[in-house]
């Protein structure tokens, strides 16, 4: 994917390029010792096929010298060389593979070339360069035509390549023959085994390198008859034509170079070439055979390497067929940045259905200017340098389409490239929809916390304002106008700030937006978050989820915060360095009856989902199962905020769910959540206005007030004597828990502060009702919203009022209290 890589350009595009190694590779080429000399029987016979092959007309094995280029084989062309400065194997071996000119006359290098304007006419050229193994181009293997080709296809590329590597094999073979040659002439000894015979077939000549070859000693074979050396089944042949000859008739293996098997000594076969040549007779000998002279050669090598090409062959062909089927995309450029290959996955991840749509075009048609620039700024330089680059782009589809890429680029020793890329715009679009629920679940945290924490503000605002209001309604009740006139403005002023109040709790309150969503999904999403922070490789998080979609009408970003508290809880719950699993499951069944204790909210008679997350982890002490959810409670120390779970318990009551909860000490904790599948109305109860009027509503009840603020206890048992009440004022908890039982029946209503040292509100409320199931029950509280949130589901309290109140307000909420209850009482009974 580069556009210039090659070090070298010549000025005039038409005259091969001169490469820097030039002095190297022309004494390479010497050192062959082929040029001006005669024709080569092998070379012609791979010219010859290569013409057939390509149906050419011309077809030349061509080595490029300083000036000229020299014809060491040729087929359909007279002359024997031409001039470098005209000639396209010049081109050839400088860009180091195959170069293919499918019409010369439609290429502006060699439109007006001598070769194409004047004879041989060439219209089409394909040449492959001749590489030697010290990685010197010397020439070319080419076919020539005179006619234009519309293509050139890969195959024939990669035949045209492995002809001449066959043509570099012989080259260089012919370099060591020569070289053994002259060894041989010092030694006066060969490589080959040279056997010669008489007329009647025996052996009169039998050098070194066929005693070594057939395991005979000279002493052994000269005198012997041929047939030692010729395999049974081949003898009767070879007696046949030795009396052919000797009638003076025709034999096929004279003067020719065969393949045959040989016998040695030790019994075994091996494949030989052999090249056979015959003296004749004299005088009355005339015309007849005088001997025969064999030049033998092992070529077992070479089976053994034609049998390694064709396993490499298939080899590559499998190799080929994985790249083609391989999802990655999987391209290869030439040095000047073209496509040479590409698998089916790199093009359809363009947009294209066929690979040959971009073979032959420049690597930057599939990626905008800008990302062009980008490229060969940022990754080539790095490429050249260290060879491979890895990093992410972003390419253009066919249509237009973006289209995010992981790439890796290596640098092929021939200066092209590979690629191998992987579209990752559906992970990046899956990253990117995490991080933005990440966000939303830790916007939704801080809004939590700030709300818990302005909770506890408001807490203790709205006792001073209700003792400072309620002593105001009492002074108003002194029959003297100044008194009077003094307790009003100190009721504006307490009115005022109990609305500033109210306004500090709605920090941190986020306004729920429900859309449909898959519940199975979110699940998902959970998983995924929380998987990150499973450190221990001992642990594990797993999913069960339905096959078909369950969708509910819910703001997901509530649900994601339940689900990922109780997971993050289950996650800390493990031991580390012990095998502990977190499982995350929704079951659609509305027929689904908890298995643990309802502990927030009521199981809804609306359709809704169950969604369940166990662990195996330490367990929750039964005498903390009820207090989990209580803000501030945490049994992790410094670790916990004590917020989470509370959290949990808010969003579930607020939309109408259900939390059950089962726990065994060491091991494991079971959640079961009821979400409904439709979004509720979030009305709040709160108290009938029929009821908010003054009067001695209480005339008769007892009533026990419990509030741990003496002032603001001191005040409600003056406004409920205001209206009639006998009132029995508690500060501590356990003093109310004790009065009850001591006379169980004396009491008509029990009104109770929430958040009070030792025991809350809820646990005072469970006590009570342990002694007496009927006793109404009213919550008078700072956080009157909060814990409406939570008596709707729960039904601890017969009635929810807000501090500060008014004589009025509360009278009638007591009042409704005491008929919510002996309402509640009916219906058991019922």
């Amino acid at each position: 994917m580069t556009g210039q890589l090659h070090p070298m350009r010549q000025h005039d595009p038409s005259v091969p390029p001169v490469l820097p190694d030039e002095p190297f590779r022309l004494a390479a080429l010497r050192d062959l010792g082929v040029l001006d000399t005669p024709a080569d029987r092998e070379l012609d016979v791979i010219t010859r096929l290569a013409a057939d092959r390509f149906d050419t007309a011309i077809a030349l094995v061509s080595l490029v010298d300083a000036d000229r280029q020299w014809f060491k084989s040729r087929h359909g062309l007279d002359t024997s060389e031409t001039c470098r400065r005209h000639s396209f194997c010049g081109h050839t071996i400088a860009g180091r593979e195959v170069m293919v000119v499918e019409d010369t006359h439609r290429d502006p290098r060699f439109a007006a070339n001598p070769l194409v304007s004047g004879a041989p006419h060439i219209r089409f050229y394909a040449g492959a360069p001749l590489v030697l193994a010290d990685g010197h181009a010397v020439g070319t293997l080419c076919i020539i035509d005179s006619a234009p080709r519309e293509r050139f296809t890969p195959r024939e590329r990669d035949i045209l390549v492995l002809m001449a590597s066959q043509v570099v094999a012989l080259l260089e073979s012919r370099r060591i023959r020569q070289e053994q040659r002259i060894s041989q002439l010092i030694a006066q000894t060969t490589t080959d085994a040279f056997v010669c015979s008489d007329p009647d077939s025996r052996i009169i000549l039998w050098n070194r390198a066929a005693e070594a070859m057939f395991g005979w000693s000279a002493e052994e074979a000269i005198g012997q008859p041929l047939d030692m050396i010729i395999p049974d089944r081949h003898r009767a042949g070879h007696h046949a034509g030795v009396a052919r000859l000797r009638a003076r008739g025709p034999i096929k293996l004279v003067g020719q170079t065969v393949e045959v098997p040989a016998t040695c000594k030790a019994g075994h076969e091996i494949p030989v070439e052999l090249s056979l040549a015959m003296w004749p007779g004299e005088g009355a000998e005339a015309g007849g055979p005088a001997g025969f002279a064999a030049i033998i050669r092992d070529i077992s090598a070479r089976k053994e390497a034609e049998a390694e090409r064709v396993a490499t062959e298939a080899r590559l062909a499998r190799q080929v067929a994985a790249i083609e089927a391989s999802d990655d995309g999987i391209a290869i450029t030439d040095p000047d940045g073209v496509f040479m290959f590409m698998n089916r996955g790199h093009a359809l991840m363009f947009g294209y259905e066929d690979p040959a749509e971009l073979t032959g075009k420049p690597w930057h048609v599939l990626y905008d200017p800008l990302e062009v620039s980008r490229i060969n700024e940022e990754a080539m330089p790095i490429l050249l340098r260290t060879g491979q680059w890895r990093g992410e782009t972003q390419g253009r589809r066919r249509d237009g389409s973006p289209i995010e890429q992981e790439v890796v680029l290596s640098l092929s020793p021939e200066g092209g490239i590979v690629c191998v890329t992987r579209d990752v715009s559906d992970r990046r679009a899956m990253e990117r929809e995490k991080a933005r629920l990440r966000e939303q679940l830790m916007l939704a945290q801080r809004q939590e916390v700030v709300g818990q924490l302005a909770s506890g503000i408001a807490h203790d605002f709205n006792n001073l304002i209700a003792a400072i209001s309620g002593t105001a309604e009492l002074l108003r009740n002194i029959n003297d106008e100044r008194v009077r006139h003094h307790a009003l403005r100190i009721q504006s002023a307490a009115s005022t700030a109990a609305g500033l109040t109210e306004k500090l709790l709605t920090l941190g309150r986020r306004t729920p937006h429900p859309k449909l969503a898959d519940l199975r999904r979110t699940l998902r999403d959970v998983r995924d978050l929380v998987v990150p922070s499973l450190t221990d490789p001992l642990h594990r998080i797993e999913l069960e989820l339905p096959p078909a979609p369950l969708m509910a009408q819910t703001d997901d970003t509530e649900l994601n915060q339940v689900v990922l508290n109780l997971a993050l809880n289950a996650r800390d719950a493990l031991r580390p360095g012990e095998v502990g699993r977190i499982k995350l499951e929704v079951i659609a069944n509305r027929d689904y009856q908890p298995e643990g204790t309802v502990v927030v909210g009521t199981v809804p008679q609306v359709p809704a989902a169950v969604i369940r997350v166990s662990d195996t982890g330490c367990g929750i002490a039964a005498e903390d199962l009820g207090r989990v959810f209580e803000p501030f409670f945490t049994h992790k120390g410094e670790a916990g905020t004590g917020l989470g779970l509370a959290v949990v318990a808010g969003i579930i009551a607020a939309n109408n769910g259900a939390l059950a909860i089962q726990s065994w000490s060491d091991c494991g904790t079971i959640f079961e959540v009821w979400w409904p599948l439709e979004a509720g109305d979030g009305n709040e109860r709160g108290i009938p206005s029929s009821l908010l009027a003054a009067g001695n509503v209480l005339a008769g009840k007892t009533v026990l007030v419990v509030d741990d603020n003496p002032t603001v206890a001191d005040t409600l048992e003056a406004m409920l004597e205001e209206v009639g009440a006998e009132v029995g004022p508690c500060i501590d908890p356990q003093d109310a828990i004790a009065v009850l039982q001591d006379d169980p029946g004396s009491w008509d209503l029990v009104i109770t502060d929430y958040d009070m040292p030792g025991m809350n509100g809820a646990q005072l409320a469970r006590a009570l009702r342990r002694t007496r199931d009927d006793l109404p029950i009213l919550l008078l509280t700072a956080l009157p919203r909060v814990h409406q949130l939570h008596q709707k589901q729960v039904g601890l309290f017969d009635g929810v009022l807000g501090k500060p109140t008014t004589t009025a307000q509360l009278a009638a909420a007591a009042a409704a209290a005491i008929d919510a209850a002996r309402a509640r009482s009916s219906s058991c009974i019922s």
